[in-house]
């Protein structure tokens, strides 16, 4: 005669099987169990736009994986400057970064194409360039040569120029001007165009540089002078408009490969959501910052004419594309 304590015994074992079964025949409900964390890192205050549309992936992240996925955003150059930041995301010492398509070229030189000087008609016209073909296929060079995949387009803006002593009128008021700008190849190309002294410095210096006189000028964004304070430093606001610049957030994709396919569609969901709410805001608040740089920083500003810098950086264009081996790249966004 069987005992009820052996059939307790049998029944239990029988329970413990068949929850194994399950769980092997479910894998996703054991992922769904697991946490994941993923570092962002950005060289750009948190006051910045960037800052903001970081915030707002790691919360659409949060919410489609029902907290089992935590961007950790680390700002202000936590991880280093930008140039440090994509570097490593490219050797996959960290997961993500914010980069852009002239730090980019210095893995696939095809990209500094897209922040050629004067290249868009208006903002309608890039977009058509980067959410197209254009930015489908140089994406796709980059995954594949640097190990970095891009999960959004973003705008960073037009780029003006912030001088010491005197502003920019006409393209040779540049002439012996040291002007700290980015990392990259396209920027040094266009300034030593127009006469300038090109001085590549990580964003975290660029105050110091302009305070003890490094550097007689900068170049960027309204709201990266405004954030950095540089209206403390400078005096001149030249509205040169000489870069419409692009910004993304990129991820190792050593890391996104290995990562289950219901990750990877709401990660990259939740990054291009995020740019678009970023699109919608980004000119609003460029005028928000002009308003603060001209009012309380107190900077003059001017409009030059612009036609005579297109000028003088109409055949950089086609140089520089075919020294990148980019000239299809530049003929297919002038026919957008």
């Amino acid at each position: 005669m069987t005992s009820k304590t052996t059939i307790d015994r049998r029944s239990l074992m029988s329970a413990a099987g068949a929850a194994a079964l399950a769980t092997l025949a479910a894998p996703s409900l054991v992922r769904a169990q697991s946490k994941r964390t993923i570092r962002l890192a950005h060289h750009l205050p948190i006051q910045s736009e960037q800052h903001a549309a970081a915030e707002i992936f790691a919360r659409k992240v949060a919410e489609a994986s029902k907290g089992a996925i935590t961007i950790q955003v680390l700002p202000a150059a936590q991880m280093g400057g930008q140039r440090e930041i994509i570097e490593s995301v490219s050797i996959g010492t960290l997961d993500m970064g914010f980069g852009e398509s002239g730090l980019y070229a210095n893995y696939v030189p095809e990209f500094g194409v897209v922040a050629l000087p004067y290249l868009y008609r208006d903002f309608e016209h890039w977009k058509k360039a980067v959410d197209g073909d254009v930015g489908a296929s140089l994406a796709a060079s980059l995954e594949k040569k640097a190990n970095i995949k891009i999960l959004n387009w973003m705008v960073t803006g037009y780029r003006y120029t912030y001088l010491r002593s005197k502003p920019i009128t006409q393209p040779s008021d540049f002439k012996g001007v040291k002007v700290r700008l980015p990392e990259a190849p396209v920027f040094v190309k266009t300034f030593a165009t127009m006469g300038a002294i090109p001085t590549p410095i990580p964003a975290p210096e660029m105050y110091a540089a302009l305070q003890t006189g490094v550097v007689d000028a900068m170049e960027g964004t309204a709201e990266v002078a405004y954030t950095f304070k540089i209206y403390d430093v400078t005096k001149y606001l030249s509205m040169t408009r000489h870069i419409l610049l692009d910004g993304s957030f990129a991820i190792s994709n050593s890391l996104f490969a290995k990562m289950p396919k219901a990750d990877q569609d709401l990660i990259l969901k939740a990054a291009q959501d995020a740019a678009l709410e970023q699109r919608a805001q980004h000119f609003e608040r460029e005028k928000a910052s002009l308003v603060k740089l001209t009012g309380e920083g107190k900077m003059q500003l001017n409009e030059p004419d612009l036609k005579p810098f297109a000028d003088v950086l109409a055949n950089l264009q086609n140089e520089f594309a075919a020294a990148s081996k980019g000239a299809d790249v530049l003929e297919r966004i002038r026919k957008l």
